[in-house]
């Protein structure tokens, strides 16, 4: 009787629900084009998912917070346009350059949390005013010059494996390893969920909701600046234009993942089939030769369905609480 109500509680979860899309593109995909399961084609899927999935662990912290952060595209590029800077402009040691990377994402993290909580201004506005200001700055450092010359060890962090698997895959699981810990066993992961399921509950509770808040904004950064980071070594290159709409693809993943654009729910488990999804169905796309611009309008029409879904989920369980 029991391992019939686990099996059942397993099967009605949100995240098994969203996992069987992802096993449906993917077997349509295998019977459509082979080389769809090929082994270079699964690890270069992997290593994009992965990339992915680092931003949007912490993205996934700022929607559950009640929040939104549209400048995650930008820190990214600007994180690997600091980090590249110091390693090829002032031959800076790695260390010393990936942690200039993060610091800058950091910055551009709190900025957003300070000006969110101190001042009141919509977590919209403000993180789209930041994406603007860091791709600016981001033009300002590089002229529209890419940095490049790395050393070895640097381009090994992107482009090495281990056991045939890539580096930031093992980093990718690690930070959602402490990420999903981080969310369902510590203070600040059932705060964080206290805060976008009723901030007002949250604050009569005595959590101090600017500094939830503002960790949560600094962790989306650090991630995004990760992400970049990794980027830059996988490409050889610290482009200007790394991380351009990135914003949008990590939000859908997060938003597909059954994380709730409204706040107070959401898992990192669901991220990952977030990501999984969107990534296999980018692919997916390019190898059944569907035209780019109708794949935009795929994206664009799963993020309104998830949405959409979210948002009925939302009032059906508001009108059975009535």
């Amino acid at each position: 009787m029991r391992e019939n109500s686990m099996v059942k509680k397993v099967f009605s979860s949100k995240e098994v629900g969203i996992l069987i899309p992802w096993i449906l593109i993917c077997v349509i995909t295998s019977i459509a084009n082979p080389a769809f399961i090929s082994f270079n084609n699964v690890i270069n899927l992997l290593r994009s998912v992965s990339i992915t999935l680092i931003g949007s662990i912490g993205v996934t912290f700022v929607l559950i917070s009640g929040q939104l952060d549209l400048s995650v595209g930008s820190i990214m590029g600007l994180a690997g346009l600091v980090t590249g800077m110091f390693l090829d402009k002032y031959q800076a040691p790695v260390w010393l350059a990936i942690l200039a990377g993060l610091f800058a994402a950091a910055l551009v993290g709190l900025f957003n949390s300070v000006i969110i909580t101190k001042f009141k201004i919509p977590a919209l506005i403000v993180t789209l005013g930041s994406m603007y200001i860091g791709r600016g700055i981001i033009n300002v450092i590089s002229k529209g010059v890419p940095f490049g010359s790395f050393p070895e060890n640097f381009k090994q962090l992107g482009q090495g494996t281990f056991l045939g698997v890539p580096y930031s895959v093992y980093i990718a699981f690690l930070i959602m390893a402490v990420g999903a810990f981080a969310l369902k066993y510590t203070v600040y992961g059932r705060s964080t969920m206290a805060i976008g399921g009723n901030m007002e509950t949250a604050r009569v509770s005595g959590i101090h909701i600017g500094r939830i808040v503002t960790l949560t904004y600094v962790i989306s950064a650090v991630c995004a600046g990760i992400a970049g980071i990794l980027t830059a070594s996988r490409l050889s290159s610290a482009q200007a234009n790394a991380g351009t709409g990135w914003e949008m693809t990590i939000v859908s993943a997060v938003v597909i993942g059954g994380t709730s654009m409204y706040g107070g729910s959401g898992s990192i488990v669901g991220t990952l089939i977030g990501v999984a999804i969107m990534e296999t169905l980018t692919v997916a796309m390019t190898m059944l030769r569907v035209d780019a611009y109708w794949q935009k309008v795929v994206v664009g029409a799963i993020i309104i369905i998830a949405v959409g879904i979210d948002t009925y989920r939302r009032s059906k369980a508001a009108s059975d609480k009535g």
